[in-house]
């Protein structure tokens, strides 16, 4: 029982994070929540995803260069397909740690509980920042059934020799899309103005604003992976 209280804590905490990014309308906000959601997502994956999969299969860092290069290749025919592909990852990666919380996870706590919201609040932004090109309702939608996958792993048995290799491709194909993502995001705030010989700012945003940002998401999800 206490185990399913976390899960609980997990997809409360995720749909929030989506929630304001839904409720967010100013597209200054919003881009500095995808660089914060973003900034969060690289570091989860190296700090949370890569360990839990490749923890006793080995293999699995093969996996993860696999999901890295094949997005790499499939980005100079579309677009879409990498953002779509980290969505899917995200989702397989909720189960997997649906799966870990009934397994692993002591009676939640305060601290488990911060963890909690500092962990699952910045990816329910990613989700919703992902779906760019979707309508703001479909994107909370299915930024809700993602988070909803939570409790799915926790309930349906799936053994890791399953879990482990589909998180290990996942994680290649999530670094690769939100980095590439937050470095496009980053470098279009600045335009060169020959005639001037130097850059200018656009829209009251800067490279540095939004590193720094993307930075703080980061230390987010170090603490968060530190406390849950």
């Amino acid at each position: 029982m206490e185990n399913y209280l976390v899960v609980a804590a997990f997809v409360i905490a995720e749909l929030l994070g989506a929630l304001i990014y839904f409720k967010t309308e100013d597209s200054v906000k919003r881009t500095l929540l995808t660089c914060l959601g973003l900034g969060f997502a690289i570091a989860v994956v190296l700090l949370d995803i890569i360990p839990d999969a490749t923890e006793d299969f080995s293999a699995g860092y093969w996996l993860v260069v696999i999901g890295f290069i094949a997005m790499f290749v499939a980005g100079f025919y579309t677009k879409s397909v990498g953002k779509y592909s980290a969505v899917l990852g995200l989702a397989i990666h909720n189960i997997a740690e649906g799966v870990i919380i009934t397994t692993e996870f002591g009676p939640i706590s305060p601290i488990l509980a911060v963890g909690a919201i500092l962990h699952k609040l910045p990816e329910g932004m990613v989700s919703f920042s992902l779906l760019d090109e979707l309508e703001d309702k479909t994107r909370f939608a299915i930024a809700a059934l993602i988070a909803l996958l939570i409790p799915v792993g926790a309930i349906i048995p799936i053994s890791e020799s399953i879990t482990k290799p589909l998180m290990a491709l996942s994680a290649g194909v999530i670094l690769y899309v939100v980095g590439s993502l937050l470095i496009t995001i980053i470098s279009k705030y600045y335009v060169t103005e020959i005639d001037r010989g130097k850059l200018s700012k656009k829209h009251d945003l800067n490279i540095t604003t939004l590193s720094s940002v993307a930075v703080f998401g980061a230390v987010i999800a170090w603490i968060s992976c530190l406390m849950a």
